[in-house]
């Protein structure tokens, strides 16, 4: 999360849609030959953020959350699915630095997850759902956001840009009812290249950007959990279309290069993101609009 600078008074908002596809069984490092298992997860997002000062920003993110888990074996399938409000997030960001006044940008934001969505959803047994089944994780966590980018001076369309999100996650202390539950903290740092190009009287931004996540593992009532937490590392090609000075269309597919999970888990073989941004301000500022990655 987390919008560029932008003047007092700019509210931005954004509203995308998120999918996540596994179904690559992993031990380790190592792929297992299994076809059995699939995850899906689904999520609608919307992103805001308002500048209250040149040096002040809050940006805040809602979800909604739709997953399905399917197990086939013999002639047999086992199915189970939740959906409902996910969790949400508030960043108070702080601008060191802007890009429409300088060649570089510099924010740093924190602030918690707030634990909005459900983390007791039952199958139709009115047995309770695992965690990572829920829409919603039972806990407040703090997030640690910073972003930095730099333009190119003999080519001002492009920047490089890196991102750092840390999460350091609270616990559920209402679990399955009896029990404590935290998933592991985590840390993601991305590092993109971008530029923008016009065709005909339509500009065009494009971008690829590394990511890398490492989780630690989840615990139940304090004791680590197998098969959970783990290190990926992604390429996200993006590509995002100007509508209008202040709305973009952008899609951001994501590929994994390399994992290595904890235990035996089903790690992302796909995962896509497709959006709409659009800004409002009474103030113009002259600087190429563009989304970070």
């Amino acid at each position: 999360m987390g919008f560029e600078s932008a003047v007092k008074g700019t509210l931005q908002i954004e509203m995308s849609y998120d999918l996540n596809f596994l179904a690559t069984l992993k031990t380790g490092t190592e792929t297992l030959e299994d076809g059995s298992r699939q995850r899906i997860t689904q999520s609608v997002l919307l992103k805001t953020g308002y500048s209250i000062r040149p040096w002040l920003a809050i940006d805040a993110l809602f979800s909604y959350v739709k997953q399905s888990r399917k197990v086939s074996f013999d002639d047999q399938i086992n199915q189970v699915g939740t959906s409902g409000l996910g969790d949400a997030v508030l960043i108070a960001k702080f601008v060191i630095s802007r890009m429409s006044e300088n060649v570089t940008e510099l924010q740093l934001g924190v602030g918690p997850k707030l634990p909005l969505g459900r983390s007791d959803l039952s199958n139709k047994q009115n047995i309770t759902l695992n965690a990572d089944l829920q829409p919603g994780s039972g806990s407040w966590d703090l997030i640690n956001w910073a972003y930095y980018a730099r333009q190119f001076t003999k080519r001002p369309t492009m920047v490089a840009s890196a991102r750092i999100v840390g999460r350091f996650n609270g616990e559920n202390e209402d679990y399955l009812g009896v029990q404590t539950y935290g998933f592991g903290n985590s840390i993601q740092i991305y590092l993109g290249l971008g530029d923008q190009v016009t065709i005909g009287r339509t500009l065009i931004s494009y971008a690829l950007s590394i990511g890398a996540r490492n989780a630690g593992v989840d615990r139940v009532n304090g004791r680590e959990l197998e098969n959970t937490g783990g290190r990926w590392i992604h390429v996200l090609p993006a590509f995002s279309w100007h509508l209008f000075p202040n709305s973009i269309i952008h899609i951001v597919p994501e590929l994994p290069l390399y994992s290595y999970v904890g235990g035996t888990q089903l790690t992302p073989s796909f995962r896509m993101q497709i959006g709409y941004y659009h800004s409002l301000s009474k103030k113009s500022e002259h600087k190429s609009n563009r989304l970070q990655l």
